[in-house]
């Protein structure tokens, strides 16, 4: 029960993270939005920044435990590539994580600034759970790479970051529009392709040829 309830706060808070922004977030509307009171919040949570930490997390966590399980259904590396680069968009298609981006991108205090043991550890575990996305995007492209499958020319960290990067800035954008703040000229649809069309570029001599 107490897990389930946290699970309701912790969704209720990304809904209103999304719209307002975590600046502008109440914890009174989140509590709302859960069907809880404001109590009941504060008892799980020490305070806004402690539910912040706690989306990211849950959101991280869920993302790395979604690249492990699609990746388990393939041995091919390229293939593997293309269900990571799925699993962002088909995250951002879910309406409770529309702008997940937006609340991942949200900017954190320096670790040395938080005096609270639980918010620091939380923290660390966010650090943990980054670092394994990266990592085993970087693993893949270099496994890859030693089979021919992946551009070896560049390096997998590097090859890492541009597709990382291009698909962060172009969700970025795209949630903007959602916003009503920008125009750009192009759809989910038009970015699954972009994101997908740019990992072919990285084909190795193997496929290629």
């Amino acid at each position: 029960m107490k897990k389930d309830k946290q699970q309701m706060i912790i969704k209720a808070a990304i809904r209103i993270f999304s719209r307002k922004g975590y600046q502008y977030a109440i914890i009174g509307e989140i509590a709302k939005d859960a069907g809880v009171s404001k109590g009941l919040v504060h008892f799980y949570f020490e305070n806004k920044l402690d539910l912040l930490l706690s989306v990211i997390l849950f959101l991280s966590k869920t993302i790395n435990e979604m690249i492990q399980q699609k990746c388990s259904l393939s041995k091919d590396p390229f293939v593997k590539l293309h269900m990571m680069a799925q699993i962002f968009q088909d995250l951002v298609r879910q309406n409770e994580n529309l702008y997940w981006g937006h609340i991942l991108s949200e900017r954190l205090p320096d670790i040395e600034e938080i005096k609270s043991k639980k918010l620091k550890k939380k923290y660390s575990e966010i650090l943990d759970e980054t670092k394994k996305m990266k990592g085993l995007f970087d693993d893949i492209i270099h496994q890859g790479q030693r089979q021919g499958l992946i551009d070896s020319s560049l390096k997998p960290q590097m090859i890492g970051q541009i597709i990382r990067g291009a698909g962060q800035r172009l969700y970025a954008d795209l949630e903007l529009k959602q916003k009503g703040n920008k125009h750009v000229g192009y759809t989910e649809e038009d970015v699954t392709s972009a994101i997908h069309a740019l990992l072919d570029k990285f084909r190795g001599p193997k496929i290629r040829s």
